[in-house]
């Protein structure tokens, strides 16, 4: 890469690699707590009985996708914070 383009990545990289670092134990406490409480809440429901019918499925999707949402954010701040 030349001087122009190497200025120009950075100028982008960095103010978005700024916001990622900030927003990052929010992010994680959020997902973190998000999977761990709905596979936890999922499984109490599900072997309780509360109601006729709990959505077992659906709810483990959602929490499981918290992880997912995590595994996703980390990845992307990998692409924007270069060593």
């Amino acid at each position: 890469m030349n001087r122009a383009s190497t200025l120009l990545w950075n100028g982008i990289r960095l103010p978005i690699a700024a916001v990622l670092l900030l927003l990052e134990p929010i992010v994680g406490f959020i997902c973190g707590a998000g999977l761990v409480l709905g596979v936890l809440a999922s499984i109490l429901f599900e072997i309780s009985a509360v109601g006729p019918r709990f959505p077992f499925a659906k709810a483990i999707i959602i929490s499981l996708s918290f992880g997912l949402i995590l595994f996703l954010y980390y990845g992307l701040l990998s692409i924007f914070v270069e060593d």
